[in-house]
């Protein structure tokens, strides 16, 4: 049966589907959480973020950053007015002075990339500096240029720290923890480290220790922790800041950005699941869940195991997007589980759900998590006449093939299959030149918008349908890909119907997250779903049936770094916006990493959307 919100987003042209996945998902990691430590972010410079306050004629934002002596040191400011404001700046205990005015630095500005639209880069070369601790103060003429920016300043590129979540399950009150260490202890030992915590527009600052009680792993092994307060609710922008020591006894500090959302507290997950016979082969899988909060839509997800003789045994792994169903004190969250997958596995009954997870549909933030659940069923499971005699991957073939022709859209619409072009966060245009692509084709733009993946990758099922096209493929750039790939797994859309050898096509699509953004908060917005650690927590949900949909490219620059930012937080061989190792999708067909080609224009080589041979390929083999 069909519920409100299915009927809802039907008539737009998509509606929730029923992801399943192999039980081989379950054994292999695939539909599993990563270790919080495996998504950290590597940074190679001082960043700290700038909230400027009020004071006489000016605006200005003060810090204080360390100097490394023998080390090239450059101070770049990062904002939509940066071009505009004066930088004074001295060793600590001297007077401030225009570094603009002093001659004691060659000024450079550039386009920042495409994660941060309208903003530049404004680098200060600090020619011949002082070592040691600096004062700096940014002043701006008028409200309108104090916008919130990040000033950054860089030493020994050699040097860096990481930084990462302590968990996925962020829900304030939980034990959430910001952890960091060097990124080499060869070359640099952590002596201390402190957290900067901005939320709500207010910001504070929490010592970390490493005393194996804030998160940390044990006493003294150079792992550095902050509990995240209680209190901190929303969006929230972190910078852990690592003070260090080379070999040589060189004073060095090194800093993190994050950016990540905490949750009001949703639900609980107790109790024990029941399995419902429905028809067929079909029954219902009803997991209890106690509300803190009033209900809203959320993602579902958990491994089903039955008896096999002795053994416990994996049958499948399913998800849904879904609105709870049940009273204001007790949910009934609804998966839906195939008998047949019994047949398969060879097992006799159900027996539990391990990894049950309820996730937030646009950070994909874990709300709740029970490791393990037991499951029942309430009366005999409806046996078929005839046992299924193929394996998982004829099963899963017979649950996701669509049923019948392509749509007709109730008669009325004929069919028209096409391939949607489709752009990335924050785009102000369509990247895609239209010539390499033939007709019918649908160029779609969503100008200047910040989207999570689910909420980009209904506009685009949404889109095609309003413009008559029961099929289609997509060649998406940089999130599009995302979009694209999240639509396919947990909606049917026209993606469903579409015709040919490649559904969907992708080029440099940060498929494993981009450290840039934690940077973009003052842009269109901080996106989740784009960060390392929210990008794993999102792969953990694409099961390897829809990832092996994907042809996908990386992209790199062929020599010096595609801009300055790349080469602080990105780890070569990167493209401006996309590491390639991040722009990997297990699972999928890499059609290989090419060279010369960075994100977008501005940067030192052509953007690779431009690439015309590739477009033309990628138009040739497009399902459609």
């Amino acid at each position: 049966m069909i519920g409100t919100l299915a009927l809802a987003v039907l008539a737009q042209g998509f509606t929730p589907r029923q992801v399943v996945a192999a039980p081989s998902d379950i054994l292999t990691g695939v539909v599993t959480l990563p270790e919080p430590r495996s998504t950290s972010t590597v940074s190679r410079a001082r960043f700290e973020p700038l909230h400027f306050e009020h004071a006489g004629r000016v605006w200005s934002a003060e810090l204080r950053m360390r100097v490394e002596e023998g080390a090239p040191s450059t101070l770049a400011l990062l904002s939509a007015s940066a071009s505009r404001w004066r930088v004074l700046a001295a060793p600590e205990g001297q007077p401030l002075r225009d570094l603009d005015a002093s001659g004691a630095v060659l000024r450079q500005s550039e386009l920042a990339g495409e994660l941060f639209p309208g903003h530049v880069l404004v680098r200060r070369e600090l020619l011949k500096p002082r070592a040691g601790l600096w004062r700096v103060r940014i002043e701006a003429d008028s409200e309108v240029d104090a916008d919130d920016g990040w000033a950054i300043l860089t030493g020994d590129r050699g040097l860096g720290a990481r930084a990462w979540l302590s968990t996925a399950s962020l829900v304030r009150g939980a034990p959430v923890a910001i952890l960091a260490r060097s990124a080499d202890e060869r070359s640099m030992q952590a002596l201390s480290a402190q957290c900067t915590l901005h939320s709500e527009g207010a910001a504070r600052s929490v010592p970390m220790f490493d005393d194996g009680e804030h998160g940390d792993d044990a006493r003294g092994d150079g792992v550095y922790g902050a509990w995240i307060p209680d209190d901190l609710l929303g969006e929230v922008r972190a910078c852990a800041t690592i003070f260090g020591a080379t070999m040589s006894g060189q004073r060095v500090e090194r800093s993190v950005p994050l950016a990540f959302v905490m949750h009001e507290p949703l639900l609980d997950l107790n109790g024990e699941a029941r399995a419902i016979p429905l028809d067929g082969s079909r029954c219902a899988i009803g997991i209890p869940a106690h509300p803190s909060d009033s209900a809203r839509r959320v993602q579902v997800s958990a491994e089903v195991w039955g008896r096999r003789g002795s053994d416990t045994v994996p049958l499948c792994w399913l998800a849904r997007m879904m609105e709870p169903r049940g009273s204001e004190d007790a949910w009934n969250l609804e998966l839906e589980f195939d008998r047949r997958w019994l047949d398969v596995a060879g097992a006799s009954e159900l027996v539990e759900l391990r990894n049950v997870r309820v996730q937030d549909p646009d950070t994909a933030d874990v709300l709740a998590l029970a490791p393990r659940m037991p499951l029942r069923a309430s009366v005999a499971l409806a046996v078929p006449t005839t046992p299924f005699a193929g394996g998982a991957a004829a099963l899963l073939s017979s649950l996701n093939t669509p049923v019948g022709p392509r749509p007709q859209w109730g008669g009325e619409r004929p069919i028209q299959p096409g391939l949607a072009l489709v752009h990335g966060y924050c785009s102000t245009v369509p990247p895609w030149p239209t010539a390499d692509f033939s007709e019918p084709k649908y160029v779609f733009l969503d100008s200047s918008a910040n989207r999570s993946h689910d909420q980009f990758a209904q506009l685009i099922a949404s889109r095609l349908y309003a413009a008559q096209y029961s099929s289609f493929g997509v060649v998406g750039h940089s999130q599009g890909g995302c979009a694209a790939l999240h639509l396919l797994t947990y909606y049917e859309s026209g993606l469903d119907h579409a015709l040919g050898p490649r559904l969907i096509q992708s080029v440099a699509t940060p498929y494993q997250g981009t450290p840039l953004a934690s940077l973009g908060f003052f842009t269109c917005g901080t996106n989740s779903n784009l960060t390392p650690s929210g990008a794993a927590t999102w792969l953990a949900g694409i099961p390897t049936w829809a990832r092996a949909e994907v042809s996908y490219w990386t992209t790199s620059n062929s020599g010096g770094a595609c801009n300055f930012l790349s080469g602080l937080l990105l780890t070569d061989p990167e493209d401006g916006t996309v590491e390639r190792t991040r722009g990997q999708l297990p699972g999928a067909n890499s059609m290989g990493h090419v060279v010369g080609w960075c994100h977008t224009t501005g940067m030192s080589n052509p953007a690779n959307y431009l690439d015309h041979g590739r477009n033309v390929q990628m138009d040739a083999a497009a399902a459609r």
